[in-house]
């Protein structure tokens, strides 16, 4: 999995991780820098971007610790990620869906869940993302 910032106006704007080619999932008119390497202690929301000749440095407005924005939507995505877990667990459709005594019914809410988790992981691909964010709801 590889981590990207996006640069607009000499700052990080987006950070995103995926395992595709950054092209793929953003216009190509959009630049992002490849911050694989980097902590969230070297780089957040709001860090400063400078290029020189090629080579991306960046500085946080507080390189101890992660921003507020920072923390905010982690602990959200942490929490709507844990909610989903638990149901799964409490309800077993996982299992019931792998051992084939799922019912339809119990396929299509694991599905469902599994739309979920991908609408979930997307939310930095809004447009106003991080400053607005429309969280999907849970199944």
């Amino acid at each position: 999995m590889k981590k990207y910032a996006r640069i607009v106006g000499g700052k990080v704007d987006n950070l995103f991780e995926t395992n595709n080619p950054i092209q793929e999932e953003f216009p190509a008119d959009q630049l992002w820098v490849d911050v694989t390497s980097l902590s969230i202690y070297q780089i957040d929301y709001d860090s400063t971007a400078v290029n020189n000749g090629g080579v991306w440095t960046f500085s946080a407005p507080d390189p101890t610790m992660p921003s507020m924005l920072s923390l905010r939507l982690n602990n959200e995505r942490n929490t709507r990620l844990a909610k989903l877990n638990d149901r799964l667990t409490a309800t077993a459709l996982p299992f019931k869906v792998e051992l084939g005594i799922a019912t339809e019914a119990d396929k299509a809410y694991l599905l469902a869940h599994k739309r979920f988790c991908i609408d979930l992981s997307n939310v930095n691909k809004q447009p106003g993302y991080p400053l607005t964010v429309v969280w999907p709801p849970l199944p």
